[in-house]
């Protein structure tokens, strides 16, 4: 709660205290608002007559400390009513207290409050979801670090019917990422990776955010480009009180920690991006071939080193000032976390097949992952006049991981192959939003706000170098001159946002709702490739770890081996997405208990893609289109805890940059090669949600929700795969038709007190009729991605102890169905990743209000992730197979 100037703005109170005569050394309980049931944090218990008291923490927790004795007390906040408990006796044992208040009346004519509501916990976020227009889910802070979620896309697979794919691709309901959008702070923001639309969710450690909140239907004033899930990402803001904390974990995998860790030569730690000079990509072809045998371009050799893997390491710190400027409040929040991870992948495998079940090529891996995580948050706020707030708020982030993988088997021609292979990714945000609210009288409000987003996808020297053996000795394998190489790819993106928006509201709860939002994004993409010619150069060698002696650049400058620079047009774009919108819906109860929500929103996109063809002709290609998206959400409310909600709406799905420039793109060397579609167009989408919800009005722990929901979706955009060369190349085509339909089921229980239980479930229908032309084996299939089930449980026990003291424990249960991982062709059956059960138990102790504990352990079960693929005769044979381990965590937090 926020002091402004003149009147009280957000309030409520009403005394509903329940009490009983105990006797008692200790009086303690929560204070929470009666309506929202959010904490009231800073509110004072006090004995009437006396300076004795307590003051209630961030939970609401307060603990008054008394002789023995019979007392009356007073308990006082800010704005609210204050409430008298009479003779309550403390002698011997300790009595409880819990306070819900409501707003005083009076003092909205006497003081101005600027209400901040800090929605971070269940409560609070349980409010906002019963009184959303829509209908929505979501996820807080608390919650999250009770469940020890350490990012948003740990958090998201929490909700119901949504999961992740391979990739960290997003998976809503059983449709792809294409589905879906993702903004911050309510507006969008780009993605650094070019196969998927939304931006990778681990980029947003759970430190920074305040709330994630789900909408899986639609309303006219979001962007129209979702059928799936329109996930928002709310960042953290100082709600009126100073704080500052600090936190420090240290954990590991225990197939990792303190074992052989292997990584090949780096130019940097991850904490820098290492590269090549540019004059090395820029001078014509001829120079290069010159300066090569003169200088050495590249800072890292083919070398592998073997170290000891230490435990992992993370922190965050955090802090919140607030200052009175001329009688408004100007409030400031900082935030940083960085943290690393170490994982080891041993005996693993995979293999190719034909449709009879015969192995093609087939190679076992043992891979060792470094990322580390940086990320700051700063959000700056000040109030004006009686209502009115201008925000701003910058983000950062920065997710840097390197892989080394260590490859033998036999490949198609029956090669015995070992291959070392080092991989850099390296993703980067950075965000910039300004907003602003403003109240005219009663009916009418302002809102505006506008973002800066600019992204990046870094792939800095990839390197391969492939060994063949021949006999009981090696050779430096050269079959195509593309065995042994690096490559440089860099992706960046930029956009521009503005949105304005007014209502009007009329009647008792009426509003009308209108606005134009303007979106500009832009994206470069830039690779080059670097490939050691070693046909003839045959060295003698016995170590594949040490390569300096025969692959380093002695080797190139005396002539033994040549660098071709492959750098064609092809291998590179420009590409360009504005969309203008404008919009209006109303909210109208023709009855107290029944809201219609309907509107519509007009959109009109500009899409560009510049590219080379594979011969390196320059080309262009647009998909313009003017459309009109009507959504409609009805609330019925049978009484306070009971409601129903339908939904209806129209929304449309769009070609990526790559999927509509038909040149052959590979991201990067070993890549699946995509070929774009200059015939694609938009996909549409007609969406049907029917919803009933029931919260228990007593104990804000009890809830429950059942879902149906049914998709149509018209032209979807769907990946094909034929047959060049020998070799799978994927395109995407409009599909005729395709439909997606389920139902969900949410629970949530207070069994007694203190302890909880909690499930979500979800069964999906997916099914897509694929065009011709395919060398696909099933024309008509499930979603790729989709799993026709999914749950979540948890249970979770937290008991209070004398002098606020508490623990908490709790163990997490996911259970994610089959899926189809790759599309089949030429007869073999698709690809499908096994049931995959996960299990993780989290507990936290809270010492005071200053020091919290915590113990993790994640993936308890430890499942191998298995794929199969069915063959002609029947068999389902296994393609690949992998582990991940066990983790666990140990740490603390202090907050002042």
């Amino acid at each position: 709660m926020r002091l402004g100037f003149k009147e009280i703005v957000f309030v409520s109170g009403f005394l509903a205290c329940s009490t009983m005569p105990m006797v008692a050394e200790t009086i303690k309980g929560t204070i929470v608002d009666k309506q929202t049931k959010e904490p009231l944090t800073g509110a004072t218990v006090q004995v009437l007559g006396s300076t004795v008291g307590a003051v209630a923490d961030l939970d609401g927790n307060y603990i008054l400390d008394v002789p023995g004795g019979v007392y009356d007390l007073v308990v006082k906040y800010v704005g609210y009513t204050d409430i008298k408990a009479g003779a309550v006796k403390a002698k011997g044992k300790d009595v409880v207290l819990n306070f819900e208040m409501e707003s005083d009346a009076q003092a909205l004519s006497e003081v101005s409050v600027v209400a901040r509501k800090n929605l971070e916990g269940e409560r609070a976020l349980s409010m906002e979801r019963q009184k959303a227009t829509v209908a929505i889910e979501n996820l807080g802070a608390k919650e999250m670090s009770v469940k020890g979620i350490s990012n948003v896309q740990e958090g998201v697979k929490k909700i119901t019917g949504i999961s992740i794919a391979s990739a960290g691709q997003l998976i809503v309901r059983g449709l792809g990422d294409r589905y879906s959008t993702t903004t911050l702070n309510g507006l969008p923001i780009a993605s650094p990776n070019p196969d998927n639309k939304l931006i990778p969710l681990d980029l947003f450690p759970s430190s920074t955010v305040r709330n994630i909140t789900v909408s899986k239907v639609y309303e006219a004033g979001t962007f129209a480009d979702y059928s799936g899930a329109h996930i928002d990402i709310s960042t953290k803001e100082n709600t009126g009180k100073d704080f500052f904390s600090i936190g420090f974990n240290t954990g590991g995998r225990f197939n990792t920690i303190f074992q052989d860790f292997y990584k090949m030569d780096q130019q940097y730690s991850l904490f820098r991006n290492p590269g090549i000079n540019q004059k090395y990509i820029d001078m014509p072809k001829a120079d290069f071939s010159t300066a090569i045998t003169k200088e050495n371009p590249f800072h890292t050799t083919f070398d592998v080193n073997k170290s000891t893997s230490l435990p992992e390491f993370g922190g965050n710190i955090a802090g919140g000032k607030n200052w009175d400027v001329n009688g408004q409040n100007l409030s400031l929040l900082a935030a940083l976390s960085a943290s690393n991870t170490n994982e080891t992948t041993k005996d693993a495998f995979y293999r190719t097949l034909e449709a009879g079940g015969t192995t093609l090529d087939q190679f076992n891996y043992d891979s060792y992952r470094q990322e580390l995580k940086l990320a700051g948050l700063g959000n700056l706020a000040y109030t004006l006049r009686e209502a009115d707030r201008i925000g701003y708020t910058f983000f950062y982030a920065r997710n840097a991981e390197n892989t080394y993988m260590l490859r033998q088997g036999e490949d198609y021609e029956d090669n015995e192959l070992i291959g070392n292979n080092s991989v850099t990714h390296i993703y980067t945000l950075q965000n910039h939003q300004l907003n602003g609210h403003h109240e005219f009288g009663q009916q009418w409000d302002l809102n505006w706000s506008g973002s800066y987003s600019k992204t990046s996808s870094e792939e800095p020297d990839r390197r391969q170098v492939m060994f063949e053996k021949a006999g009981n000795s090696l050779e430096l394998f050269d079959l195509n001159k593309q065995e042994n190489m690096r490559y440089f790819g860099s992706l960046n993106e930029e956009e521009w946002v503005g949105d304005l928006r007014s209502s009007y509201r009329y009647g008792d709860n009426n509003l009308i709702r209108m606005g134009a939002t303007y979106k500009d994004k832009s994206r470069t993409f830039r690779s080059t490739r670097f490939y050691y010619d070693v046909s003839r150069f045959n060295p003698e060698i016995e170590d594949i770890y040490h390569t300096s002696g025969f692959m380093g650049y002695d080797n190139i400058a005396n002539g033994d081996i040549s660098i071709i620079r492959d750098q064609q047009p092809k291998d590179q774009y420009d590409a360009g997405h504005s969309i203008y919108a404008g919009f209006i819906d109303a909210e109208y109860y023709p009855t107290a208990n029944f809201l219609v929500n309907i509107g519509v929103r007009y959109e009109y996109s500009h899409q560009w893609v510049n590219y080379a063809t594979d011969g390196g002709e320059a080309k262009r290609n647009e998909v313009n289109c003017h459309d009109f998206f009507p959504a409609m959400n009805l609330k019925y409310t049978v009484n306070d805890a009971n409601s129903l909600r339908f939904s209806f709406s129209r929304t449309v799905t769009r070609p990526s940059f790559i999927e509509m420039a038909p040149f052959l793109y590979q991201e990067s060397y070993g890549a699946a090669m995509i070929r774009g579609n200059a015939e694609l167009k938009n996909g549409y989408n007609y969406n049907i949600d029917l919803r009933y919800e029931r919260f228990d009005q007593q104990n804000s722990n009890n809830m429950f929700s059942i879902t149906g929901y049914a998709k149509i979706l018209e032209d979807p955009i769907e990946r094909t795969q034929t047959l060049s060369g020998g070799a799978a190349v994927h395109s995407f085509q409009n599909a005729d038709t395709g439909v997606a339909a389920g139902v969900e089921v949410e629970f949530r229980r207070e069994l007694f007190r203190d302890f909880r239980v909690g499930a979500n479930a979800s069964y999906m229908y997916t099914n897509v009729q694929l065009p011709e032309g395919g060398a696909y084996t099933n024309a008509q299939r499930s979603l790729q991605g989709a799993s026709p089930y999914l749950v979540n449980a948890d249970i979770s026990y937290a008991p209070k102890f004398k002098n606020d003291t508490q623990l908490t424990a709790t163990l997490l249960y996911n259970l994610q169905g089959p899926r189809i991982h790759a599309v089949g062709i030429s007869g073999l059956g698709d690809v499908k990743q096994e049931d995959l059960h996960t299990l993780d138990f989290v507990a936290t102790y809270k010492l005071n209000d200053h020091w919290n504990f915590k113990l993790q352990m994640t993936d308890l079960l430890n499942q191998d992730i298995v794929f199969k693929q069915e063959v002609k005769d029947g068999r389902k044979l296994e393609v690949e197979r992998y582990g991940r381990g066990t983790t666990f965590e140990l740490g603390f937090s202090y907050t002042l």
